[in-house]
């Protein structure tokens, strides 16, 4: 009967773990794609700006 006790609590001591690192995983993805869309944000505005200058310049 022990090695059956030892047996489970090793298993949930697995499931734990890969709990922990996903859920370590999801929070690095979360803060890197944070960060990402407001570099895309940031060069779709300058980007915008550009091309506006642009064209008002070429229509004048």
């Amino acid at each position: 009967m022990k090695r059956k006790a030892q047996g489970a609590i090793e298993y949930l001591f697995m499931i734990a773990a890969a709990l922990i690192i996903v859920a370590i995983v999801i929070r690095y993805l979360r803060t890197s794609g944070g960060s990402t869309g407001s570099a895309i944000s940031s060069g779709q505005s300058a980007i915008t700006s550009k091309l506006s200058e642009e064209l008002s310049s070429a229509l004048d």
